[in-house]
């Protein structure tokens, strides 16, 4: 390769990794923590979740009482929308049911609600409660902006071309110099350490790269391509793509439905798939005989997603069945969605996950210090625009993790009454924000970036102290919690030690004292 086209991606790969370094630190941060999404919303319930355990009950109540006691409160729902019932599990023993009921006003109001496995009783227990999990995926995905989304798939999509661009400039040293890691110069070696980690993960990040592309951007290209090709018939285009549409009913019979039905269904379900386990149940107009029923099976340990069977609330009999594998279509995003997420490798894949997105938050961390403190050191460089790079850069890099620690405290601290909902994603802005001022008044960056990844790894570490020490004082969570609980705690220290690393790498090191004796 020329010595020019290299300095070029050099340039490239620099530039652009300074200009999509704050979304992608958002973007790595929460999506890592996200990989335990369902595990910090039981995390976040411990000291509230029901005493209950699937493994000490002999048989739990049909889901057809849990439909009938939904049905016997009389909400208003609209027809196009499902009622969703989550059945129990050994992680989650007990029913989970989400809805949407319209007010008389006409506005549609969302409900949660949790029924003991075992009575049918309703919990008083709403899971809407305990956001942060979901919040820390919405962040990861569309950053709760207008327009996120997008912006998170095109950033995707700079990235896929910075790792291109990584992996060109150092293609003919990445067997020779694989190992080099020079720590007598301090530049020398945030270099080393970026190259190594950047070759490292490189599976981990092309993947995450090109897969977040395609969940972020196909809207745009579905959109694009319903209008010109299917004139902005969007349903058409999915039915020809063979994707899994769910059912739409567009007429009501009048006729009240037998909700005991769904009994026979789940058995239905479970005698077709035996080797599969029965998820949840989406049931569309569930008080009327026109309505229909979505069955979806899932397995442990397999890329594909869903099994989903449609049957008919009038007499019980199955309408369709859909499978991912069926469609080349629908079965490649559901393989690509599949690693993304790791669903399919348990908890020992997503801890794997997890700790490669913190390498590559080092690699952002690293890659920004770089190239601030050359910029630093040259006197030609307006400071003033050099101070605010800086500060943005500071806030929403090593800032982000100060706002995600954040969040984790006031989700454990806050008062029951205070809304997670309202509280936790103004105070992740508010955080950064405050990041963002401290980075503005810093004298230099590699000062101010240690200062907030000391108050990063104090913060991260407020939660796992607290509740090691409640469980000291003899509070123990439900057993079913216990793994989920660890999980994340373990995953904060880790996240606080990650802090304190980058500090003692970061940290200036002392002079060496000259003990020679003066020579005049």
């Amino acid at each position: 390769m020329k010595q020019s086209t290299l300095k070029n991606f050099t340039h490239a790969h620099a530039w652009l990794g300074l200009i999509i370094s704050g979304v992608l630190m958002i973007v790595f941060v929460c999506g890592s923590m996200s990989f335990f999404r369902e595990n910090i919303v039981l995390w976040d319930m411990q000291y509230d979740a029901p005493k209950t355990d699937l493994a000490s009950q002999k048989q739990h109540v049909p889901v057809s009482t849990i439909a009938k006691q939904i049905s016997d409160q009389g909400h208003t729902m609209p027809a196009d929308h499902g009622v969703f019932i989550e059945l129990p599990t050994q992680a989650q023993p007990f029913y989970v049911s989400y809805f949407e009921i319209e007010t008389p006003e006409g506005e549609h109001v969302d409900v949660n609600q949790s029924f003991d496995p075992e009575t049918g009783q309703r919990y008083e227990l709403d899971q809407e409660d305990f956001y942060l999990g979901n919040m820390l995926y919405r962040m990861h995905i569309n950053l709760m902006l207008p327009g996120g989304t997008e912006l998170v798939g095109i950033v995707s999509l700079i990235f896929f071309v910075m790792v291109f661009t990584g992996t060109l400039i150092l293609l003919k040293k990445i067997i020779s110099h694989y190992y080099q890691y020079r720590i007598d110069r301090r530049k020398d070696t945030y270099l080393d350490g970026h190259s190594i980690i950047g070759i490292s993960t490189l599976p981990y990040t092309f993947l995450f790269a090109l897969t977040g592309v395609m969940f972020n951007l196909s809207i745009l290209l579905q959109a694009g391509f319903g209008f010109a090709v299917f004139k902005g018939n969007i349903p058409a285009l999915m039915a020809t793509a063979d994707f899994y549409a769910p059912p739409r009913i567009t007429e009501l019979s009048g006729q009240p439905a037998d909700l005991t039905l769904l009994d026979d269904m789940v058995e239905d379900a479970q005698r077709r798939y035996p080797e599969q386990s029965v998820y949840f149940l989406n049931i569309f107009a569930p008080n009327d005989q026109a309505g229909q029923v979505e069955v979806a099976m899932t397995a442990h340990h397999t890329l594909d997603q869903l099994t989903r069977l449609t049957y008919s609330l009038a007499d019980g009999r199955l309408i369709k069945e859909y499978t991912p594998s069926q469609s080349a279509t629908a079965g490649t995003y559901s393989v690509l969605s599949s690693l993304h997420f790791g669903e399919y490798g348990g908890n020992t894949l997503k801890f794997i996950y997890f700790l490669l997105g913190l390498a590559c938050c080092y690699m952002i961390l690293t890659g920004n210090l770089i190239w601030l403190e050359k910029r630093e050191s040259n006197r030609k460089q307006s400071k003033r625009g050099l101070q605010f790079v800086k500060a943005m850069t500071l806030a929403l890099s090593s800032g982000t993790l100060i706002a995600v620690a954040s969040t984790f405290i006031a989700a454990r601290f806050a008062p029951e009454s205070w809304s997670q909902v309202s509280l936790l994603p103004p105070l992740f802005g508010v955080m950064i924000l405050v990041c963002l001022v401290h980075g503005w008044f810093s004298k230099n960056v590699r000062g101010g970036m240690i200062q907030q990844l000391y108050i990063a790894a104090l913060l991260a570490l407020i939660c796992p102290l607290y509740d090691l020490i409640q469980m000291l004082l003899g509070h123990t969570p439900p057993s079913y919690l216990i793994v989920d609980v660890w999980l994340v705690t373990i995953a904060q220290m880790l996240v606080s030690g990650f802090c304190l690393l980058l500090v003692k790498h970061h940290r200036p090191r002392a002079k060496a004292l000259n003990l020679a004796p003066a020579v005049s």
